[in-house]
């Protein structure tokens, strides 16, 4: 979890300076909050998400989560804090972490089939796993078109295809 926020925190401040390779590298360590309950209990106090019934694992993350819920108040207006709260709720039911070599091998097999794309749809790019390798194995790539509805994804992912020199 310290490399999510991690992440996130250079996500929230990246504007469109370079990042530098260390900034890339956590960007890249991002696995999203998939299956993490603890990020579903509120900012408050360790007595309270027992009352909501947290479990002995759920507690070891209080103080990330509490780090978490810092992080996005501190950078975030009041509404965008919200939204980001609820698309991270969500996407805890919701999200799945890709390993990289998933792509790497529909990629391979693309490319074995003689499927050389131009242009590239992703409908639920995460932290751009699919965009990355993508990139990596189609040199003729123009152009990508990426959707995330998770609001701090999608802000990693747009820090991390900044890199490229195509439209994304």
């Amino acid at each position: 979890m310290a490399d999510n926020i991690a992440a996130i925190r250079i996500a929230l401040d990246f504007t469109t300076q370079p990042l530098s390779e260390t900034e890339l590298e956590t960007l890249k360590k991002y696995a999203g909050f998939g299956g993490l309950k603890a990020v579903l209990f509120p900012p408050g106090d360790i007595a309270d998400w027992s009352k909501f019934g947290a479990s002995a694992p759920d507690i070891k993350l209080y103080p990330q989560v509490m780090e978490l819920h810092a992080l996005l108040k501190e950078k975030l207006s009041a509404a965008d804090y919200k939204s980001a709260i609820d698309a991270l709720k969500s996407s805890s039911q919701t999200a799945y972490y890709t390993p990289d070599y998933i792509p790497r091998v529909i990629y391979a097999a693309m490319k074995e089939a003689h499927i050389l794309p131009k242009r590239i749809y992703e409908p639920s790019a995460g932290a751009g796993v699919f965009i990355d390798e993508a990139v990596e194995a189609f040199e003729g790539l123009q152009q990508i078109n990426a959707v995330e509805k998770d609001i701090l994804t999608g802000k990693i992912l747009n820090a991390l295809c900044s890199v490229y020199q195509l439209p994304v």
